[in-house]
C-alpha cells in the first residue's frame, strides 16, 4: 500500500522557521491544516512551533481539531452553506450578509461569534467586493449575535498571478483604511497565505495593516506560493510519499528500448498534483487511475519490484492522497 510519512519535528520546524521569519514585522502566524485533513497531531506541532492559532475548511477536520486541541483558537476559512449544519470555529471568515446571516444563526445576544470579513483583491476566487466591504462590515457590527473581529483576503489560490500580488495587497490595506474611518473597529487583518512568505524572505515590506498570515503549504512543504521557492529555514521533505514498484522492464517505444518502473499510485491518489523523485535518475512518463508510469535514465540503478520509492508532494498530490483509502497515512 502506498504511504504518506509526515514527520512532525520538520512541520514544528518549519512552523517555527516561518515565525521567526514573520514575528519582527510584528506578524502572527495562523497555521492551515487542510492540506493533512485536519490532522490534529500535525495541527498539535504547528502550534506547539509557534502558530497562535489553526484554519481549516471541513467541518470533519474542525471537529477532530477541536477535539484533539480544545484550547486552540480554530478558523472556518470555508464559507458556511446555505443549508444543513456546519462547525462555524471560533472566527469565521464570510464574504455576504447571507453568510453572515448563516454565522449568526448560531450565535445569540448573549455569545456573539467571531466573524472576519474576506474581500476579494484579485484572486477572483471568495471575497466580497471592494465596493460592498464598508457595507457589509458594519452590517456585522450592527448585528448582536456577531463580532467583526476582523478583515482577511487571499491570493495565489486560483487565479492571482505573482505580478500582482503588490495591487492585492494595496488594495487590502485601503480597505481596511476604509473601514475604519466608517467608524468601526478592525483588531485584525489577515494578509493572505504562504504566498507571501516570499515577499518577507526577500526584506519586502508588507502594508503595516497586517496583523497575521495565513500558511499550510510552508508549514507542510516548505515553499511559499507564489514561485514555490523553498522558504529560508524550511525542510522540503517533512512530508513525504512512498509508492510501491509493481513492475519493472524495458520496454520498446517508437524503436527506442528504455526501463520503466510501474508504482502502485495513481490519479484516484494523487489527483492532478505532481511529485519529484528523490531518488535520480527518475521521471514520471504519464499515471492512470491506479499507476504511475516511470522511466528510468541510462546508468541509473534503479529499484526492484518490491522496492518503495520515494516523492516529494506538491500541495495538490498532498492533499488528495492523505484523503485517498489506498494511502496509508503514518504520522510521527
Amino acid at each position: 500500500m502506498a504511504e504518506i510519512r509526515i514527520d512532525l519535528d520538520g512541520i514544528r520546524g518549519n512552523t517555527a522557521a516561518v515565525v521567526r521569519l514573520l514575528s519582527p514585522r510584528g506578524l502572527r502566524l495562523v497555521g492551515v491544516t487542510k492540506g493533512v485533513a485536519g490532522e490534529p497531531r500535525v495541527g498539535r506541532a504547528m502550534v506547539e512551533g509557534g502558530a497562535v492559532a489553526l484554519a481549516d475548511t471541513h467541518d470533519s477536520h474542525l471537529r477532530r481539531l477541536r477535539a484533539a486541541l480544545p484550547g486552540v483558537e480554530l478558523h472556518r476559512i470555508l464559507l458556511p452553506p446555505a443549508h444543513g449544519p456546519f462547525e462555524p470555529g471560533d472566527v469565521s471568515h464570510i464574504t455576504s450578509i447571507a453568510s453572515a446571516a448563516r454565522v449568526a444563526s448560531l450565535g445569540s445576544s448573549e455569545i456573539s461569534r467571531a466573524v472576519m470579513v474576506q474581500i476579494e483583491t484579485g484572486d477572483l476566487r471568495e471575497g466580497a467586493p471592494v465596493e460592498e466591504v464598508v457595507r457589509l462590515a458594519a452590517h456585522v457590527d450592527a448585528e448582536p449575535r456577531l463580532r467583526l473581529e476582523g478583515l482577511s483576503t487571499n491570493y495565489a489560490c486560483f487565479s492571482g498571478d505573482p505580478p500582482g500580488i503588490d495591487a492585492s495587497l494595496q488594495v487590502l490595506a485601503e480597505v481596511v483604511a476604509d473601514v475604519r474611518a466608517a467608524g468601526l473597529h478592525v483588531p485584525r487583518v489577515s494578509g493572505g497565505n504562504s504566498s507571501l512568505l516570499g515577499l518577507v524572505a526577500g526584506g519586502r515590506s508588507l502594508p503595516t495593516e497586517i496583523t497575521e498570515v495565513r500558511c499550510g503549504e510552508a508549514l507542510l512543504l516548505g515553499r511559499e506560493a507564489l514561485h514555490y521557492r523553498p522558504v529560508p529555514g524550511c525542510r522540503q521533505d517533512a512530508v513525504l510519499l512512498r509508492a510501491e514498484v509493481v513492475e519493472r522492464y524495458t520496454k520498446r517505444v517508437a524503436g527506442r528500448a528504455g526501463e520503466r518502473l510501474v508504482l502502485a499510485i495513481g490519479h484516484q491518489d494523487l489527483g492532478a498534483g505532481t511529485v519529484v523523485f528523490c531518488e535520480p535518475g527518475l521521471r514520471e512518463l504519464g499515471r492512470s487511475s491506479d499507476y504511475v508510469v516511470v522511466g528510468v535514465e541510462a546508468g541509473t540503478v534503479s529499484p526492484e519490484v518490491g522496492d518503495m520509492v520515494q516523492m516529494l508532494p506538491d500541495y495538490v498530490a498532498m492533499a488528495a492522497a492523505c484523503t485517498s483509502p489506498f494511502v496509508e497515512v503514518l504520522v510521527g
